[in-house]
Formats: structure tokens, sequence, C-alpha cells
């Protein structure tokens, strides 16, 4: 019987590895696959001088989100069809979504089955250019971001001192961020007609690390939203390979892949909310103050 058992363990560990092993091989054949078209793909237009008459756009004035974002080494904004959204005097990049969708081949339809894994496979993209150029961070801005009317000159000059420090200090900066924790344990609390049960569970604890900006050690906290973030680039790699895993149904960026990620920084009040939300403006700044309160010590 002991020599069946092992023998029987034995074939399981070998088909195991049999099977880790071609999944390797063909997550590293995707990604090179992708890598490929994305290059052939069209789907990103620099954003230059807005006094060229083409760029005849709407802009955000606001000097100090301009300010921000140039402590980062490229933006992206990633749009529908075209982008809207215009920096004064900034260069950056259009991305958009649709002709990202068009590049993706047939036999890869699964990459694009729904809308948040079409828009996770355009984070993807926006990743692999970033890995092409060499740059040491990115910042991505979904095109529903409204901007904070003002941002305080303490939290730009905190985002500068965690990108001017140590690399493996930080993974991402989250300038905009949904606590969908603390929406689904209101919800259910309603549901009962409890009382101010909310609590922060130990994997949000965010820890203060400049007078505007905290550090999430750990990973695992559900918390949404990729309308607005700063990616460091030793996460780039691994960040395409999870949208790109197709055999894992969990690849939604901000729904499962960005909580794999430990010390991530968050400022204490979201720079950006979304306008196309299932959530109003005035509750989704009532959940990240609630988030603040709670969670950042």
């Amino acid at each position: 019987m002991c020599a069946l058992q092992y023998l029987l363990r034995s074939i399981v560990s070998e088909t195991q590895q049999i099977y880790t092993g071609h999944v390797t091989r063909q997550k590293a054949q995707l990604f090179k696959t992708l890598s490929n078209i994305f290059e052939d793909c069209d789907a990103f237009e620099d954003m230059g001088d807005l006094r060229d008459p083409i760029h005849n756009r709407s802009t955000t004035g606001d000097s100090s989100i301009v300010t921000l974002l140039s402590l980062t080494d490229a933006t992206f904004v990633l749009a529908t069809d075209s982008c809207n959204l215009m920096f004064e005097e900034y260069f950056w990049v259009c991305v958009k979504g649709k002709k990202i969708d068009s590049c993706v081949p047939k036999r890869l339809g699964k990459l694009i089955k729904s809308h948040g894994h079409a828009t996770s496979i355009s984070h993807a993209f926006i990743l692999m250019y970033g890995l092409s150029r060499g740059y040491r961070h990115v910042t991505v801005i979904e095109e529903d971001a409204v901007f904070s009317t003002t941002l305080h000159r303490e939290l730009i000059e905190d985002v500068r001192n965690v990108l001017q420090g140590p690399n493996d200090a930080w993974t991402f900066i989250r300038l905009g961020y949904r606590p969908f924790f603390l929406e689904l344990q209101h919800k259910h609390s309603s549901m009962k007609h409890l009382e101010d049960p909310l609590k922060c569970p130990s994997s949000c604890t965010c820890t203060k690390i400049g007078a505007h900006v905290c550090r999430m050690a750990e990973n695992g906290c559900d918390m949404r939203s990729s309308h607005f973030y700063v990616a460091n680039a030793k996460v780039f790699q691994q960040v395409i390979e999870y949208l790109l895993d197709i055999s894992d149904k969990h690849r939604i960026i901000d729904h499962s892949v960005l909580h794999r990620f430990q010390n991530q920084v968050y400022t204490d009040y979201p720079v950006a909310m979304q306008d196309v939300l299932d959530l109003p403006i005035e509750l989704q700044d009532g959940y990240a103050k609630l988030f603040e309160r709670l969670c950042v010590h």
C-alpha cells in the first residue's frame, strides 16, 4: 500500500510539474505574442503643444495637476476612441481602447470578452509601452477621472519623496481609489440594521509615511478603481502577465490584480474621482473620508 501511495503521489507530482511547465510556456508565448501586437498597434498618440489647432479640446487648467504628473517618466490617458481630456503645456500619450481591441487577434478573443477585460488589456498595453521604453514609472489615467480642484503642495512633495526614495519601498501610488470593502460592510450593515459596524481589515491598514500619503504594507485589501495610479517599473511585467492570464477569470485590473501587490501608497484623499460610476461623486468622497478615518494611522 505504501508503495502504491508513493507511486500515485509521484504521478500526481509529475503531472502537476508538466501542467505547470505547460502553463508557464503558454504565458510566455502569450506575452511574446502580445508584445509583438503592441509594437504594431497604432493605439498610442503623442499629445504635445495645445496651441496646435488640431488639439482643440477641453483642458484642465490646474497647474498643480500638471506638476504632479510631471514627477513620473510618462503619463497615459486611456480613452475609448479619442482623448477629450487635455493638460496645458504638458506632453502625454493618448491611448485608444477600441483600437487596442481591434489589434487583438480573434484567436485571443477571450482576452477582451467583457468591458472589464478589455479595459484591463488596455492597461497591459500601457505597461508594455513603459517596459519597452525603459521607464522607471508611469502614470495611468482613465478618461472618466474628475480631478480635485485643489492639491495640497505637501501632497505633491510626498509623492515626489516616494518616487525619489528607495525603489523597493513601493509598487503603486494610488491617486484615485474606491474603498470597496467599506461599501460592502455598509451594505451588509444596512440590511441587518446594525449601527456603525464598519471596521478596517488588517490588510487595509495604511501607515502614514508623509503628511498626505500612507503605505499599505499587506496585499489583499479590496480597494478598487484603476482610474488614476502610478506604477513602479518593477511590477510592469508581473501585472501584464496577470492581465494576460486567460486561465484566470479573476484578471480584471481593479477587481483582483491590483489587490495582489504589497506596499501600495495611497494619498489621504483621492486626487481624482470617477464621473462614470454606480456611485455619485459625493458618496465616493464620503467613503474615501471613511477610509482615512478608519484605516490611516
